[in-house]
């Protein structure tokens, strides 16, 4: 093991983070990098230092690139790798590399409130919260049941994705807080919600319900899905809720999307992560479809389907390029 200086350490962290980011690393990069995080322990806290100078710049560099509302496209099914999604899961590569062998890895849903439900990686779930209203869970889950005395009369998405179906015999609507906004589901409908990487989605499979952020209130219909952020709340969509909410079925489905975006919805299912270092190879559009089953084998899928190279890494790691 060698002995760098942390100030070495740190400038050739600030090296590898340009280049990472580059659009230009190549398979060869992604060995170099992976040889040099077991190298020194301390380039792999050098470059989760880098890591989170990166991210205190993060919002402030969101809100430079973020274009208006109305241009943005909603997320139907996964969702974009951006530079900071990258750099997170590279340094989590990194990381990885050094102590998920040593440790393991933590995917406990753990926790005592009673009011609060959550579904680790890979899991799905399907509940009564109360009477006549059912919750579907998705991977990664995690919801906060909300009442009034000893009645449930909603609950908050505090990540991942679900679907809610109200009994038509349900007097009252049942509410679903997502960040700063609410959905108002009524009796006999069916809503798909979902918040991922501080992008949220409303999807409507049956009867309809209110979306409210602020002052603006849209009305879902079946078929219809509403994306809403920090920048507001685009125009509804039609989708085919079958092939959005194919996870239901245990199934994955991705119609031309690109691999960057594909890779990312697959390591919500997944422990450790799949990480992609070769911009062209992420650019690549793909029709797949992959079952829940073969989440443990689907590095290798994605590597003989398109071509690319995996660098297989402890933990469930792996660099594709």
């Amino acid at each position: 093991m060698g002995t760098t200086s942390i100030e070495d350490s740190e400038r050739q962290a600030r090296a590898w983070l340009v280049h990472l980011t580059s659009g230009t690393a190549t398979r060869e990069d992604a060995e170099a990098f992976r040889r040099w995080c077991l190298s020194d322990e301390g380039h792999a806290e050098a470059f989760a230092r880098t890591r989170r100078m990166w991210e205190d710049l993060g919002p402030a560099i969101a809100r430079h690139d973020r274009p208006e509302r109305s241009e943005r496209v909603p997320p139907r099914h996964g969702v974009r790798m951006g530079r900071r999604m990258f750099l997170a899961t590279a340094v989590g590569a990194a990381i990885a590399a050094l102590f998920v062998g040593r440790h393991g890895m933590d995917l406990g849903v753990g926790g005592g409130d009673a009011s609060r439900v959550r579904t680790a990686v890979g899991e799905q779930r399907r509940l009564e919260v109360v009477p006549g209203v059912t919750v579907e869970m998705n991977t990664a889950t995690d919801i906060g049941l909300r009442g009034s005395g000893e009645a449930v009369t909603g609950m908050r998405l505090r990540g991942g994705e679900a679907v809610v179906r109200v009994d038509a015999s349900r007097k009252a609507p049942f509410v679903v807080e997502i960040a700063d906004a609410r959905v108002v589901s009524v009796p006999g409908s069916s809503v798909a919600v979902r918040c991922i990487d501080s992008e949220s989605a409303v999807t409507c499979l049956d009867g309809e319900a209110i979306l409210s952020v602020g002052s603006t209130k849209t009305r879902v219909k079946p078929a219809q899905q509403v994306a809403f952020d920090d920048g507001g709340v685009a125009a509804a969509v039609a989708v085919n809720t079958d092939t959005a909410l194919a996870w239901r079925n245990r199934v994955l489905i991705y119609d031309n999307q690109p691999l960057a975006d594909v890779v990312a919805d697959i390591n919500r299912y997944r422990p450790g992560r799949i990480v992609i270092t070769d911009r062209t190879l992420g650019e690549r559009r793909v029709h797949a479809r992959f079952t829940l089953d073969q989440m443990a084998d689907v590095a290798t899928l994605i590597e003989d389907a398109y071509g690319a190279h995996a660098t297989h890494l402890p933990g469930g790691w792996v660099l594709l390029s």
